[in-house]
């Protein structure tokens, strides 16, 4: 064998080397997710995902002012409650908060932390149609898009070390988010979910509020209020962040026909 068939060879075994000791550490991380119903390669612990909510929230307050409308947040949290109590993540308690904001808009961190703007929460005149916004944000938690999506913006750099072990999962995505700013972390939750993600956060959307008792057609209700207000000279960040808005409709009206005879029995055994 020649030399250069000898190298050649041996870097074929450090490729196949490198990429099983990446596959068997990827394995690892894999972990059935109950809401989406799918082995899912998550790095995040439910623990970390808390940890990096906390943290967060410390950079979100920073820059948002909580609203002081001691009724309203009230509304917003029996409404959330009620609703994470039907949720299919319980690793974590849901944390809800009306931020003094006149925009149209609510968004997620990881671990439970859901922020409704007021400039939404006081377009929606029905708990329904609250709880539909609430309801679709707890599926992205629940579903852990939220989690991915930050595992995705801090990086996979880290990916190797964590494989080998010289890294603590939580610590290393914990250290990051302590040190970025509220406008950094703004950017990665204002960033557009992917059309799947927002048609399983729809679908468990219909799940949550059917099995917390709500009616459907909030969900519609909600959706019809956004694009009134999309017609006005700009469009409202909620649907700003979530595209394909008449497909989503579509699919939501079909999900709420089967949702009687989908989830009967789990409403039974609740």
């Amino acid at each position: 064998m020649t030399n250069k068939h000898r190298y050649r060879s041996l870097f074929l075994i450090f490729c196949f080397l490198l990429i099983s000791l990446f596959l068997n550490g990827c394995a690892r991380f894999k972990a059935y997710n109950v809401a989406t119903e799918r082995y899912e390669f998550i790095l995040l612990s439910p623990e970390a995902e808390v940890s990096i909510g906390q943290d967060s929230h410390k950079s979100i307050l920073k820059e948002y002012k909580i609203s002081s409308d001691g009724e309203k947040q009230k509304r917003l949290n029996d409404i959330g409650k009620r609703l994470a109590g039907v949720s299919d993540q319980k690793a974590y308690d849901y944390h809800f908060f009306l931020i003094e904001k006149d925009e149209l808009n609510a968004f997620t961190t990881p671990g439970g932390y859901v922020y409704f703007f007021t400039g939404l929460f006081d377009k929606l005149e029905t708990d329904d149609a609250i709880a539909s916004v609430v309801a679709h944000e707890i599926g992205h938690n629940s579903a852990r898009h939220i989690a991915k999506k930050f595992q995705a913006a801090l990086g996979y750099k880290i990916v190797g070390s964590i494989i080998l072990s010289t890294v603590d999962m939580g610590g290393a995505f914990a250290t990051q988010i302590a040190s970025m700013s509220a406008s950094a972390l703004m950017n990665i939750v204002s960033a557009s979910f992917s059309r799947q993600d927002e048609y399983e956060a729809d679908s468990l959307s219909v799940k949550y509020m059917f099995l917390a008792g709500y009616d459907l057609n909030g969900i519609i209700e909600s959706f019809d209020i956004l694009m009134a207000e999309s017609k006005g000279s700009s469009v409202p960040a909620w649907l700003r962040t979530h595209p394909f808005i008449e497909d989503r409709i579509e699919v939501v009206k079909e999900e709420i026909v089967f949702a009687p005879y989908r989830y009967k029995e789990i409403q039974k055994n609740k």
